[in-house]
């Protein structure tokens, strides 16, 4: 099958082919992890409980039993600082747990729900700098992400601007409303939940699933149903997202492995302006596919996973 489609998000264009996943490849490993341990404490990871004073005074923490699970520190290498006007905010690291061999994959939902409370504590102080319009939220996992430590870290970046792909999304969404007088993402929620073969899971507060169009072959997506911004979210919606994350990487885990993943939160900018019409909503994306020249040279990509077929794999269900 070959077909063209547009992802109504994104705006992005994408050919489906799914016989491209019959192309003979070099046996050769080109999707080389970081080397696995079992150990909850590394000597040498910045990031392990015990090994506190490599990254200086937390900017927030969750104690319990008189010990760190989970805590924001300064990126030592920030992409953006408070030095200059042009472009400046703050770069942090949230460190999801202590235990260096742990990951989304094999987090306890108590896990989950201690690294998003922080996580969103983190945004909220963020987002009331002075100046700051969009506070930036992304997680590498495993080196062909990008990641440069395993130790499970998300990274969380304020600016003074909106970032270009969100500013698309922000403008499709608000063209949209101007022409329907409804939200785009009130939109997608329904559409998906009404086709429901690529539903992997529908609660109260988010929808988890594969959209049918992506420029990224296997991407899951997970939109929050209603207008709550991300530093609102109170602790119903936070258990929520953890049981979706413990479930959804249980499954994913089964189906293909630890594969690398980028993790992205795309958040209303800081201000009321678009509350009606955005919605807070996370990209999954898979790091086992490349883009190749086809992809640089005409910005139209080429993804070989079905929809449908993802979906069935991942689904699960409500807790009982």
């Amino acid at each position: 099958m070959k077909e063209i489609r547009k992802d109504t998000m994104t705006g992005d264009i994408a050919i489906y082919s799914t016989t491209r996943n019959n192309r003979p490849h070099d046996k050769v490993k080109i999707n080389v992890a970081f080397e696995a341990t079992e150990e909850d404490y590394v000597e040498n990871c910045p990031f392990c409980r015990g090994n506190e004073s490599w990254c200086g005074i937390p900017k927030g923490e969750i104690i319990k039993n008189g010990k760190w699970v989970a805590r924001s520190v300064g990126n030592k290498f920030p992409i953006v600082d408070m030095t200059t006007k042009d472009i400046f905010g703050q770069h942090e690291v949230l460190i999801e747990t202590h235990r260096h061999n742990g990951s989304f994959y094999n987090m306890s939902d108590e896990e989950l729900y201690d690294f998003f409370s922080l996580l969103v504590s983190r945004y909220k102080e963020l987002k009331s700098i002075d100046g700051i319009k969009y506070v930036n939220i992304f997680k590498n996992s495993q080196k062909n992400s990008g990641a440069s430590l395993l130790h499970p870290h998300t990274q969380i970046i304020s600016f003074n601007i909106i970032p270009p792909e969100v500013q698309k999304e922000l403008d499709i969404a608000e063209d949209y409303y101007a022409k329907n007088k409804e939200s785009l993402y009130d939109n997608i929620v329904n559409e998906e939940l009404e086709y429901e073969n690529r539903v992997v899971f529908d609660g109260k507060y988010f929808i988890v699933f594969v959209p049918y169009a992506t420029r990224y072959s296997g991407e899951i997506r997970i939109v929050q149903k209603d207008k709550t911004n991300f530093d609102e979210l109170s602790g119903v919606y936070i258990d929520e997202l953890s049981f979706i994350i413990g479930n959804l990487f249980g499954k994913w885990g089964e189906y293909q492995g630890e594969i690398p993943f980028n993790m992205i939160i795309h958040t209303c900018p800081v201000g009321e302006k678009y509350r009606d019409i955005y919605r807070t909503h996370f990209h999954i994306i898979p790091r086992i596919y490349n883009f190749g020249g086809f992809e640089l040279s005409s910005n139209i990509f080429v993804c070989s996973s079905d929809p449908d077929e993802l979906a069935k794999e991942l689904r699960f269900n409500f807790k009982k």
